[in-house]
């Protein structure tokens, strides 16, 4: 291959490549909302929700340090936003009757001082993308793993 000849072949290349990432991100979709639909129901009007408790890394169901700044809010978009304790987060939803699911969190990049609250932010993102349930009640939402194990514990602010 001559001089002239490489550009044309890496442009070629380069749009093949993003290409075949565009094909992979909509089969990633496509899958992930495989059997679920665009009606947040109940959700969908959501106040602002209260960390009440978070299962840690080692599965147990813990109080939530900070009480009172960990929030979710259940956007009309089909977005979660809120505040981590030290980072503001946004997740997109979809729920189905009592079936959900939530994309991992993107989030600022923040640290604190407190690694207590480091962990139990990572245990919050964690547990929101493994949720496949969610339990609400008048003043209470509860996200459950595929076990029916609950993962978090909101209240209404």
């Amino acid at each position: 291959m001559d001089e002239a000849e490489a550009p044309k072949v890496r442009s070629i290349t380069t749009t093949l490549l993003t290409l075949a990432l565009a094909g992979i991100a909509i089969v990633v979709v496509l899958v992930f909302f495989q059997g679920m639909t665009a009606q947040p129901q109940v959700l969908q009007a959501s106040p602002n929700w209260t960390l009440v408790s978070c299962r840690d890394a080692t599965g147990i169901l813990i109080p939530a340090i900070n009480n009172g700044e960990v929030t979710a809010q259940f956007n009309r978009d089909g977005n979660i936003t809120g505040f981590s304790g030290c980072n503001r987060y946004v997740a997109a939803f979809i729920k189905n009757n009592d079936r959900i699911r939530i994309t991992y969190p993107l989030h600022t990049d923040n640290t604190c001082s407190d690694a207590g609250l480091m962990q139990q932010e990572a245990s919050l993102y964690r547990n929101l993308a493994a949720a496949a349930s969610v339990n609400t009640g008048p003043s209470e939402l509860d996200l459950l793993d595929a076990n029916g194990a609950t993962l978090l514990k909101f209240h209404r602010q």
